[in-house]
């Protein structure tokens, strides 16, 4: 379950693969002789969770401040050593019903979010309470994301322990304003979305329906099995989700696995989770 131990077995020749690590041990694989790598992208997607159902973030106009004040592309650079693709929404660009129009929603612009904030009543910056993880690569992105968020005007403070310990206290108890987390995905995205904005799901913190339409638009993307009324579908029900900032959507961490040269076959996929199939172990 350690993932340094783990690559530490397949180093030693005691295991033949292990998957999911993180972009810091990628110069450990190219430094063993006896490894090859495979990466890809996944629906991993590292986000902030915002409980919309209370205030500060019950004002979109505060959500909206929280995106614009995040710089994706250097948030990416600092804390994943090139192995991620920024996110703008829950479905990454390999995907059939990725929205690239996203992208433009929330460039970079602290400025622009200072501006909303004050408009929302916040002229003087705005306090917040983020929850996360307490371990190393938790705490690099909190520290990143803490110093870009400063410039915008919002001033966060962290509280930081274990994955159940937060989750527990972030979507069951409402402690928090928003939650540095991740989204693992699902085989189809109409479940992701179910999960994360129905307005009794689990992951939508507040139990409340962020956007109105929100619940059709979601149904609707279940109505057709056609492919592209499928797609058209997605991109109202991404476009509603983003132009109401219901989370702010960071990056998608690409799969980083590592197997001997005698495994042979293997191929990643989106869902970032291992797939035996046509792998087989030569000489």
């Amino acid at each position: 379950p350690e993932i340094n131990t783990g690559l530490r077995s397949v180093i030693a020749g005691q295991n033949d693969f292990v998957y999911f690590l993180s972009p810091q041990q990628k110069t450990v694989i190219d430094r063993a002789k006896n490894l090859t790598a495979v990466t890809g992208p996944t629906l991993y997607c590292v986000q902030f969770y915002i409980n919309y159902g209370k205030a500060p973030f019950n004002d979109l106009r505060v959500r909206q401040a929280l995106n614009f004040a995040i710089d994706r592309e250097t948030f990416a650079k600092q804390t994943m050593g090139g192995l991620s693709e920024t996110a703008y929404g829950l479905l990454p660009s390999t995907h059939w019903a990725h929205d690239k129009s996203l992208a433009s929603i929330y460039p970079y612009n602290p400025e622009k979010a200072k501006s909303l904030l004050a408009e929302a009543g916040h002229k003087d910056g705005l306090d917040i309470l983020i929850l996360g993880y307490s371990d190393q690569r938790s705490q690099q992105r909190q520290e990143v994301l803490i110093e870009q968020l400063k410039k915008a005007g919002f001033r966060a403070k962290v509280q930081v322990g274990s994955i159940p310990e937060m989750t527990e206290k972030f979507f069951a108890e409402k402690v928090g304003d928003i939650y540095l987390s991740a989204w693992t995905g699902r085989p189809d995205p109409s479940l992701t979305f179910q999960l994360m904005f129905g307005a009794q799901s689990y992951y939508n913190a507040g139990r409340v329906e962020g956007a109105p339409g929100l619940t059709d638009a979601i149904l609707a993307t279940r109505v057709s099995e056609d492919i592209e009324a499928r797609k058209a579908a997605f991109l109202k029900l991404q476009r509603l989700v983003a132009e109401n900032a219901l989370h702010a959507p960071l990056l998608f961490q690409y799969e980083l696995d590592a197997h001997t040269e005698k495994v042979k076959g293997y191929k990643p996929n989106l869902l970032g989770k291992p797939k035996y199939e046509d792998i087989y172990l030569e000489g």
